[in-house]
């Protein structure tokens, strides 16, 4: 009877002790969230992981693997109607998509019955990519937000809404539809040097502002941002910039400070720059399909991946899928997955339905820790949102009480 109560009191006390740290939320906010803690733990951990030949080709592997992404310095000239027609209907269709019969009707299908012939734009703004041709609704989970470009990025034109203000583009990682304004028209040559510019910075930072004219423009972590030579002049860049004149293309040039938010050259691809790319990002607001100015999930490790040259999709499904794989979790018990996910190296992707998550490392009482952009969790039946970057452990629980841990379908790194 004593060794009942006492084990009855035990199992009281670690039910009273978990209900409590999940009432204190799932970030974690001691030293382990801090890039030191890990950089501290890794003496090789500035030795290049792989080569910029090696990352070609690990680009050109994922490339073939994703349909929403596109070779577009090989893009063809035209686009059949068949294509076309089906290329826009499975964007709704691949999210099922509830939209009225007038937002359907604006993608002007019934216009499209002959083949179209590429047109050339580049993007004079951060602009999102919908997946109906339809501004934002305000919602902080705009159900038709698929993502968002950078500035200065060139994009293939294929259709126009009926109403002539979206157009329906294929950017380098994703295809939908975009603000018409936000393009600027020019020809192939002028757009091959924004696809592929001789001279261009990376941005190393989260967010780097430039300003072009009156307004301040916003590039993310990865973005390039064309050069027009590689000289510093009072510890200024010189910028080629896009703008719109009548729906032309236009250049103009902008001064992009000489500091460590940019670099002319992707970064090392290391385990301790996956480490610091990623913590640059800590506390950022979580911005559904880009919105906010921000990152969801997926465009959070993408951005930390392309800073280093490595060309992963955009959506965390098409990641899982596209990407080497590192482990896929069939049939293994609670003390296996533990251990693969112990094994999986600094930077892999960790993958559960709807979301990926970015490992850091092992604590020091061993535990798996990660980094991700997270919009919520649930504690005994309760959704909580915590919407923004942090760092946390695989303990945290999905709507139906199961653990992180438990609900991993996949592991994915380079190799």
């Amino acid at each position: 009877m004593k060794l009942q109560i006492i084990f009855t009191l035990a199992v009281l006390i670690f039910f009273i002790g978990t209900k409590s740290s999940y009432a204190a939320g799932i970030e974690i906010t001691d030293a382990r969230a801090t890039p030191e803690y890990w950089i501290d733990r890794n003496a090789d951990g500035d030795e290049l992981l792989f080569t910029y030949r090696q990352i070609e080709n690990i680009n050109a592997e994922i490339l073939k693997r994703d349909n929403y992404s596109a070779d577009l310095k090989n893009y063809p000239e035209t686009i059949s109607a068949k294509d076309l027609k089906k290329r826009i209907e499975k964007l709704t269709d691949d999210v099922n998509l509830e939209s009225s019969w007038a937002v359907r009707a604006n993608r002007n299908l019934n216009a499209l019955n002959q083949a179209v012939n590429v047109r050339y734009a580049v993007t004079t703004e951060r602009v999102n990519i919908r997946l109906l041709p339809q501004p934002p609704t305000g919602d902080k989970y705009d159900s038709v937000q698929g993502t968002a470009l950078d500035p200065a990025e060139a994009v293939a034109v294929l259709w126009e809404s009926k109403d002539g203000k979206f157009s329906f583009i294929q950017a380098r990682y994703y295809f939908g539809w975009v603000n018409k304004n936000s393009l600027a028209f020019t020809d192939r040559d002028t757009w091959l040097t924004y696809l592929e510019p001789e001279n261009f910075l990376v941005v190393t930072t989260n967010k780097k502002f430039v300003r072009v004219n009156d307004k301040l423009i916003l590039f993310q972590m990865g973005a390039k941002i064309p050069l027009e030579n590689l000289e510093v002049e009072n510890n200024l860049w010189t910028a080629r910039l896009p703008i719109i004149e009548n729906g032309e293309l236009q250049e103009i040039s902008a001064q992009v400070l000489n500091d460590d938010k940019v670099s002319t050259e992707f970064l090392p691809c290391t385990t301790n720059n996956f480490i610091r790319q990623s913590f640059k990002f800590l506390g950022d607001i979580y911005g559904w399909g880009g919105l906010d100015n921000s990152v969801d999930c997926s465009a959070f490790v993408q951005n930390v991946y392309r800073s280093m040259g490595i060309n992963i999709p955009r959506d965390a499904d098409k990641q899982e899928g596209c990407m080497p794989i590192f482990a896929v979790f069939n049939n293994v018990t609670t003390a296996e997955r533990l251990d693969i996910v112990s094994r999986a190296p600094t930077g892999a992707l960790l993958f559960k339905p709807g979301h990926v998550m970015l490992k850091l490392g092992n604590d020091d009482s061993g535990k798996p820790i990660i980094i991700h952009a997270a919009s919520s969790y649930y504690s005994y039946g309760e959704k909580i949102y915590v919407r923004k970057v942090l760092v946390s452990d695989t303990s945290y629980q999905n709507y139906s009480g199961t653990p992180t841990l438990e609900s991993l379908t996949g592991i994915a790194f380079p190799r």
